[in-house]
């Protein structure tokens, strides 16, 4: 006499099939969530990278962040929409020559890395994100084609604070005194084109995976949207609130990071 147990793989499909669905849903959610913030705020990527592990703590350093940068140019193109009117596209598209290229080798050289290099890598990235602004004013224009190239490798491989780097490129361009907000414009829509760059390597590169990508692309495009309206009106935010929402996420991720290691 044979036990029938059917009962227990129906059990073992319903748990797996509610698994998925609210993996799903965190997906979107966070996109949604993220998105918004990174438009507005910006340091997308320390929000996005616990999250990543938290769900897939399997997957390899350059997939969790080509799957990210999908969600990114999702973002992109909901905040683009949003600011169309205020693109100069142009002079924007001539700001990205070089720093196509070093997006293309920096998406390539993180691709095959493991998870054990995502905490150094988040520790760069801070120091990036917090130095960025004291040197920013090395950027001339003796210095342009050089800094537009090594932003672009930091894009194609972290990119977390890479509209710091943007926004001091795009500032050599307009000489005038330029409002914040609309400087910001033109640093997301370069960050958006430098995004497409590195989402077609890291598709060629076999890191994309669509269980992960397609819903948070999902929330990621109506949070860029969002984003997008707020930032056409400004955040209202302070300067020193902004910053402690970005330490904050700091140390979220560099906790997460470490446990993984």
């Amino acid at each position: 006499m044979t036990m029938d147990l059917s009962w227990l793989n129906n059990i073992t499909t319903f748990v797996a099939e509610s698994a998925a669905e609210t993996t799903v849903l965190i997906l979107m959610g966070g996109g949604f969530v993220i998105g918004a913030l990174s438009v507005v705020l910006g340091g997308g990527m320390f929000f996005s990278v616990p999250l990543m592990q938290w769900l897939f703590p399997g997957v390899t350093f350059g997939a969790i962040v080509g799957n990210i940068k999908m969600g990114s140019l999702f973002r992109s193109i909901g905040s683009t929409f949003s600011t169309h009117e205020h693109i100069e596209y142009r002079r924007n598209f001539g700001i990205v020559v070089l720093a196509v290229l070093g997006t293309v080798f920096g998406a390539m050289l993180i691709s095959h890395l493991s998870q054990i290099w995502l905490l150094p890598a988040i520790l760069f990235a801070i120091l990036i994100v917090e130095l960025a602004p004291r040197f920013a004013h090395l950027i001339t224009n003796r210095t342009f084609h050089v800094a537009s190239f090594l932003a672009g490798l930091y894009a194609g491989t972290f990119s977390a604070g890479i509209g710091i780097m943007l926004v001091a490129l795009v500032r050599l361009k307009h000489s005038e005194d330029t409002s914040i907000a609309h400087v910001k414009v033109q640093a997301r829509f370069v960050e958006f084109l430098l995004t497409i760059v590195a989402v077609l390597t890291h598709s060629f590169l076999g890191n994309l995976i669509p269980s992960i990508w397609i819903p948070w692309a999902i929330g990621s495009i109506a949070g860029g949207i969002v984003g997008g309206l707020l930032l056409s009106r400004m955040t209202t935010l302070s300067g020193k609130i902004q910053k402690a929402i970005l330490r904050a996420s700091y140390v979220v991720t560099v906790l997460t990071a470490w446990g993984s290691t």
